[in-house]
């Protein structure tokens, strides 16, 4: 977890050590409980809102990891959108959702040219890559700045 306190502190320097540090732990506990890798959900949250919990998009995402909150279909946050400004819930419901098109991009569309994050933007159609682009622009860089114990699986 030591690795992901300062990656965070490298990606948002504003933030400071406690602070990096709390947001360390929540990822890495969502990230162990959903098998998802925690470089792609740090580099999710630097794309999508800059690490601004109280950030809301013009089309209805809020917090941390931008859930997109509608009120058809099946959204949990629909009236309580707010809920998601709180780091725990909004990191908890993003890599939930990020381990759902996961799944679904490995059952329909994993010849596809895009990589499964980029559902997170598109839902079912991916109709643009770019923004998938600027976020492995950013797992790119969190891994060369691995160090070499946490790249061969130790802590």
């Amino acid at each position: 977890m030591h690795w992901l306190v300062t990656a965070i502190m490298w990606l948002a320097p504003q933030l400071g050590a406690a602070t990096a540090g709390h947001y360390a732990r929540l990822v890495e506990f969502e990230t162990r409980w959903y098998k998802a890798d925690p470089v792609v959900v740090l580099a999710l949250i630097q794309v999508e809102s800059q690490w601004n919990t109280r950030k809301r998009s013009r089309t209805n995402d809020y917090g941390l990891l931008q859930v997109h909150v509608a009120r058809r279909g099946s959204s949990r946050f629909y009236g309580r959108e707010r809920e998601l400004y709180d780091p725990r819930v909004g990191i908890r419901e993003g890599v939930r959702l990020l381990d759902m098109w996961r799944r679904y991009h490995v059952r329909k569309c994993a010849e596809a040219a895009h990589p499964y994050w980029a559902h997170m933007k598109w839902g079912y159609t991916v109709r643009d890559t770019r923004h998938a682009e600027r976020v492995q622009a950013v797992v790119d860089r969190l891994n060369a700045r691995k160090p070499t114990a946490v790249v061969a699986g130790r802590q």
